[in-house]
């Protein structure tokens, strides 16, 4: 399996958005036929070696991230109420059935808050 196979496109590599306002981060992800996708989130981690942690499963974005993507291509997110806290990179991740199918498309988003 080519690495030609696998990707992460964002529309946006920045994007500024209002306190207090919502932000749309859209982007679509690409796989090799054959393989089954288990798994998709967003992180602030990009850390090689360990699994990054998703982030509509803490407390700071449960309430406020939504998936708009799904289990094929789309990957888009929104998220609510952004302070000045939220600004970060932020990463899509995607794991498959395949103990080699995991990717994670960086660089990711850079979101900043004015």
């Amino acid at each position: 399996v080519s690495s030609a196979d696998w990707g992460v496109s964002y529309s946006h590599s920045y994007v500024c958005v209002l306190k207090d306002s919502s932000v749309i981060m859209s982007c679509t992800y690409t796989y090799p036929t054959g393989y089954q996708i288990i798994k998709v989130y967003w992180t602030k981690d990009d850390k090689r070696g360990e699994e990054p942690p998703d982030l509509s499963q803490g407390l700071e974005y449960s309430q406020r991230l939504q998936y708009l993507g799904d289990k094929q291509q789309n990957c888009t997110i929104r998220l609510n109420h952004v302070t000045q806290k939220d600004e970060h990179m932020y990463y899509f991740r995607f794991i498959t059935d395949k103990p080699d199918g995991k990717w994670i498309g960086t660089p990711g988003v850079s979101l900043t808050v004015t």
